[in-house]
């Protein structure tokens, strides 16, 4: 007898929240990177925003299948996050290369985050929703990576 496997509506919602944690995150660093006019930063934030936003349509029809509603919140690290953003631009060197490792914060908590339900084997899931989560966490290891060329280069 084959074994069915449904999608876990309380795992998709946490993937839905740290990527409105990632929004929220790249929003903030608009904000401080308008305050520190480096806003030449801002279609880099943009884009990951549009990214994540992106990500979370194609994982809300997993939730639909149970006919569970789709999170809007964020995760309480991605609000420790942003506030820790806040504080170490105003403690730090207010500079491009501290916003960006900042960022690279976020990027770190989202990899995280991704990689735990790659990685868990207890989640159930069907096979293409972890096909759709490989592929989302591989789209944002690219994302992550060009935010550490940009912190470590100083542009």
């Amino acid at each position: 007898m084959e074994t069915i496997t449904i999608n876990d509506s309380t795992l998709i919602n946490d993937l839905i929240q740290i990527n409105n944690d990632r929004i929220a995150g790249y929003k903030k660093a608009i904000e401080i990177a308008d305050r520190l006019h480096i806003d030449t930063l801002n279609p880099i934030f943009v884009d990951y925003m549009n990214q994540s936003e992106l990500f979370i349509e194609e994982l809300k029809p997993y939730l639909e299948q149970h006919a569970k509603a789709a999170t809007d919140g964020t995760m309480i690290s991605g609000k420790l996050f942003r506030i820790w953003m806040d504080i170490k631009s105003a403690v730090s060197g207010n500079d491009q290369k501290s916003l960006l490792s900042s960022c690279e914060q976020g990027e770190d908590a989202f990899t995280k985050t991704y990689k735990d339900v790659v990685d868990n084997q207890d989640w159930e899931i069907t096979h293409d929703l972890l096909l759709l989560i490989e592929k989302q966490l591989a789209i944002q290891l690219e994302a992550h990576e060009y935010i550490k060329t940009l912190r470590d280069k100083g542009l």
